[in-house]
């Protein structure tokens, strides 16, 4: 009785703490959700038009769809950023041919939640604008962001204050608040990311029992395809558990029965939701852009593996990025050498976990993309958001001093600043 009473008070704390987040990102990402007016170039169009139908009553949107009136007109009042300005908010002669919305072949649960958010926001008379409302509840997934960096940076050992900078990234760093003040179900890559890392190391650390993990196979497939990296790099860290020296026979068990289950059920919600996709597909249509390919290029896959280490290939603001990545990339090197000490169970193993499996990762998702729809197209951060919550936990063992998290904020208060400072669109990172 005394533990259900103590575990229930936990959950009360956590309940509370989760609050505390949303409410903490709710000015940030409310005001630049309303003000920062044109669509994002990176398919918020798109993302948009499926949220709209939700809120509309059509939870359900078959692969090959097309972008409905609603969404042309969306993108002609409003623009997108960077490559299409707005030619103003009226009707404009249907096209000839329509645009497929590529979004319909993404997973359902992120567009469903966020739907029926918006849905609570208009009716209630709270917003009038559906764009801006799918935006406002990216609030809620910023909460959830930085409520489970808290917990990951938790359990592989940073102190309070050192977690509560880790929770924080999610809105000074610019790369990551652009998936809240816009519509993406990239916005759930995170909490998948952290949930994912967190069922495995409370599983192996007999805290969580099995049957987390495919609820975690089921948050990666579930959101958005390239979650699967973080899958590659719990896998990797498992397999180290495995052939670590020091690793007795019962937790080589363990990790190995994890490994299999997280594989297995992810291998297979990923078949079944390609089968899906083939079994409800309404129309054919070109895969969009030019990057339809005979073969993968060696030389370009090779680039792309180191994408999720470094900020190659990335926006103006490569300085900053380059330190953070550091300070995850460094930390977590050092800690797989044995050169931190005082780390809980199994945080050595997930180093390599990080860096190899945001490589290798990069990799299978060229891959995966090439077999599935004949295409390649370069890297981009954003795909590999799923792995950063783990490369942030380990930039968070750092912050051990009072001065090492004076410095941290103030670093992080700057680089998010930069934009306004710059005078930079939000593509910048």
């Amino acid at each position: 009785m005394q533990r259900r009473s103590t575990e229930l008070r936990g959950w009360q704390r956590q309940a509370l703490l989760l609050l505390a987040f949303v409410l903490l990102a709710a000015p940030l990402v409310g005001f630049r959700a309303v003000n920062d007016r044109p669509l994002s170039i990176y398919d918020e169009w798109q993302y948009a038009d499926r949220v709209h139908a939700v809120t509309e009553g059509n939870v359900v949107m078959n692969d090959g769809e097309d972008v409905s009136r609603w969404g042309e007109l969306a993108r002609a009042c409003r623009g997108v950023e960077r490559i299409m300005p707005p030619t103003g908010c009226r009707l404009q002669p249907i096209a000839d041919t329509p645009t497929p919305n590529y979004a319909a072949s993404d997973p359902a649960p992120y567009f469903v939640a966020t739907g029926l958010g918006a849905f609570v926001l208009l009716e209630t008379g709270l917003v009038d604008n559906p764009v801006n409302a799918g935006r406002l509840v990216g609030i809620l997934w910023a909460g959830l962001s930085m409520w489970t960096l808290w917990l990951l940076a938790r359990a592989v050992g940073a102190g309070r204050p050192a977690a509560a900078v880790a929770a924080g990234t999610v809105l000074l760093v610019p790369a990551f608040l652009q998936q809240y003040i816009h519509i993406t179900p990239h916005a759930l890559d995170i909490p998948v990311g952290a949930f994912t890392v967190l069922a495995a190391l409370r599983y192996l650390r007999r805290e969580w029992p099995v049957w987390v993990l495919p609820l975690a196979a089921l948050s990666v497939v579930g959101v958005k395809g390239s979650n699967i990296v973080v899958a590659v790099a719990v896998g990797i860290a498992l397999l180290a558990v495995l052939v670590w020296p020091s690793s007795e026979r019962e937790e080589r068990i363990r990790a190995l029965v994890a490994g299999v289950v997280l594989t297995v059920c992810t291998l297979a919600l990923f078949l079944a939701h390609q089968a899906w996709l083939s079994a409800t597909r309404v129309a054919d249509y070109d895969p969009p852009g030019n990057y339809v390919v005979e073969s993968l290029d060696p030389r370009a896959v090779t680039v792309d593996s180191v994408k999720f280490l470094t900020s190659w290939g990335e926006g103006v603001l490569t300085a900053p990025a380059a330190w953070l990545v550091l300070a995850m990339g460094g930390t977590a090197m050092a800690a797989w050498a044995g050169l931190v000490p005082g780390l809980p169970s199994y945080v050595r193993q997930l180093a390599p976990g990080y860096l190899l499996g945001a490589a290798v990762g990069a990799v299978v998702l060229d891959v995966m993309v090439f077999a599935t729809t004949d295409q390649y197209f370069a890297m981009h951060f954003r795909y590999g958001l799923a792995v950063f919550p783990l490369g942030v936990a380990f930039a968070a063992l750092l912050l051990r001093t009072r001065t090492a998290i004076v410095l941290a904020v103030a670093g992080l208060a700057l680089y998010a600043a930069l934009p306004a400072i710059l005078g930079l669109d939000t593509v910048a990172i």
